[in-house]
């Protein structure tokens, strides 16, 4: 059985793996520096923050590795305003199978 531990440094290992996020507005793609991350009962999550300087139709939200490559993506299309901001949440729960 994996232990505590064990799932501390395999959350360790992505959050290292992890470099920037990304996204699409109006057609225009946009990096986003990670906000935080979160190690909760064997769930990572990974925080990406977009502020209220960006309004319009969101799309394609990725999280991107040191290699540049795709780690995961979001195909979620939302519509954001200026007015607020935008929290989002990407939760890897970390168990042995």
């Amino acid at each position: 059985m994996i232990t505590s531990t064990g799932i501390e440094k395999v959350a360790e290992y992505i959050k290292a793996l992890v470099s920037k996020g990304t996204y699409t507005i109006s057609g225009v793609t946009k990096d986003v520096s990670i906000l935080k991350t979160e190690l909760t009962g064997g769930i990572l999550t990974i925080y990406l923050y977009l502020d209220n300087t960006d309004s319009g139709n969101i799309s394609n939200i990725k999280l991107i590795d040191i290699a540049g490559s795709v780690f995961a993506d979001k195909p979620d299309n939302i519509t954001k305003t200026n007015t607020k901001g935008l929290l989002i949440a990407f939760k890897f729960t970390i168990s042995e199978v």
